[in-house]
């Protein structure tokens, strides 16, 4: 059937075609990328759960269906429903069927429990931990979830932008510089900013490759309990911290008690002064190193401010750590800590770019085992698309319009398959570069190896082909 439409151009005529038409021709370059990876084979292989019925999905479908619907940007399990009639889409991935439909992943992530799914999950987050250098620092944070539900897990609890509405408080943690998140744990909406977080860095301790190790461990002010810090200080080869003080009236009160003479820096204005003071606050066992800094914001004269000498406004901060005045002064250490903005800049991506805040269930176990796949998916797709922005990081709404939302055609002839894609000059050079960069990378890892030795093999390769900016950590001593 036929359609004609007036436009400005004049006539235009509508049909359908059969051929093979696909909205997201990016997603043949990254169906090479995470075929060469290893990791679904490494899914399906460990999958806790067996589909014996031929009638049932693939497990690799299933996997690789949610995995695509993430990517696409689905926020909800329905939303597969944008790539299900996609047959390029089945064709590059090979799948037995076709994408699967929503209602298949809601019955394979139901016959899977929560801790069975953590631990299924953990081992692909393995494969990408040995992208990690040798020494990285985890800045760890919780964000919150709102929902609009009585969903398991939702409750009423700190949220600032709605106020007395339910949700999920997961807690994260992810590497300085890397914007690669190595943890998720999915907790009830009443939960404390820090609760389970010791639990999850000895069990992340457990799990990392030998020879990898956080050195410092950054977190805002939710983290400064005594019963963490005495965890980080014990010793066991755990990393250093350095949290965020809330400014308590002990805090002030010591703040308050240093004179101008100790401050150092100059009192200029938007200008930082440092100091330093051993303090035991009172729900603390022990004193511990506190550097505490100000920044003048307001200075008025007294005709201003109608006092005798004027009045200085300033803004505080204070920060607790264990590193020594050997290993960081004072100024070094409010530099340091200043690097942990970036990771809100992941959270904020995984929120509003991903599903982080959508794929809700009624079961907590569901809607975890969908989050940490979210996460998972974040992982695998911010190390391909480094092929295309190099050293600099390219968020999920800018990196799926210029490597992944094209239009593109399959043609198959004989044995041989084309894609042909359709892009914009300015598009073009872009991709030009990072296909030349992920051949490279192919050519490196085309080694036929078991799949042990590939998996190490292509992270290695990344690391040749395209380095991120890592902070360097040249210590001698890496214990407390």
């Amino acid at each position: 059937m036929n359609f004609t439409f007036a436009t400005t151009d004049g006539t235009l005529h509508v049909n359908r075609t059969d051929k093979a038409l696909t909205a997201n021709g990016g997603f043949a370059a990254f169906a090479s990328f995470l075929n060469r990876s290893k990791i679904i084979d490494k899914l399906v292989q460990t999958c806790p759960i067996s589909r014996t019925s031929n009638n049932a999905t693939p497990v690799r479908d299933v996997i690789i269906s949610f995995l695509l619907t993430c990517i696409i940007e689905g926020r909800r399990f329905r939303h597969v429903r944008f790539i299900q009639n996609d047959e390029v889409i089945a064709k590059l991935f090979k799948l037995e069927r076709r994408v699967c439909s929503d209602d298949t992943f809601r019955r394979f992530f139901t016959e899977i429990d929560s801790e069975a799914g953590k631990k299924w999950l953990d081992g692909a987050f393995e494969i990408l931990y040995k992208a990690l250098p040798q020494m990285f620092i985890i800045d760890w944070d919780s964000t919150v979830t709102t929902r609009y539900g009585d969903q398991e897990g939702v409750e009423v609890g700190y949220n600032p932008m709605k106020p007395g509405r339910g949700s999920h408080h997961p807690l994260i943690s992810t590497v300085a510089g890397l914007r690669m998140c190595l943890t998720l744990t999915l907790r009830a909406g009443n939960a404390h900013t820090a609760e389970g977080m010791t639990d999850a860095m000895e069990d992340l301790l457990k799990r990392l490759p030998q020879g990898q190790r956080p050195y410092i461990t950054r977190a805002d002010i939710g983290f400064c309990g005594d019963s963490i810090l005495q965890w980080f200080e014990d010793g066991s080869g755990k990393p250093y911290y350095l949290f965020k003080l809330k400014k308590t009236s002990r805090v002030m009160e010591a703040i308050r008690a240093v004179s101008d003479e100790q401050w150092s820096g100059a009192a200029t204005f938007g200008a930082m002064q440092i100091t330093e003071q051993l303090i035991q606050l009172t729900t603390w066992e022990k004193p511990r190193r506190i550097i505490l800094g100000r920044r003048l914001i307001r200075k008025q004269t007294p005709e201003e401010s109608g006092t005798l000498f004027g009045v200085c406004s300033y803004e505080y901060s204070a920060f607790v750590t264990n590193l020594s005045k050997g290993q960081f002064e004072a100024w070094q250490i409010v530099e340091l800590y200043q690097g942990r903005a970036d990771c809100e800049n992941v959270f904020d991506e995984l929120k509003n770019q991903w599903g982080l805040s959508g794929f809700c269930s009624q079961q907590l176990h569901i809607t975890e085992l969908a989050a940490r796949f979210t996460v998972l998916s974040y992982n695998i797709w911010s190390l391909f698309v480094r092929f295309f922005g190099g050293k600099q990081h390219k968020e999920a709404q800018t990196s799926r319009r210029e490597v992944l939302m094209f239009p593109a055609q399959l043609t198959e002839s004989g044995h041989e398959r084309t894609l042909q894609i359709s892009v914009a000059d300015q598009f073009w050079e872009t991709l030009k570069l990072g296909y030349e960069r992920l051949a490279m990378w192919l050519k490196a890892t085309a080694s036929q190896l078991t799949c042990s030795n590939a998996l190490n093999d292509w992270i290695k390769a990344i690391d040749v082909v395209l380095t991120p900016e890592i902070p360097d950590f040249s210590v001698t001593n890496c214990g407390n």
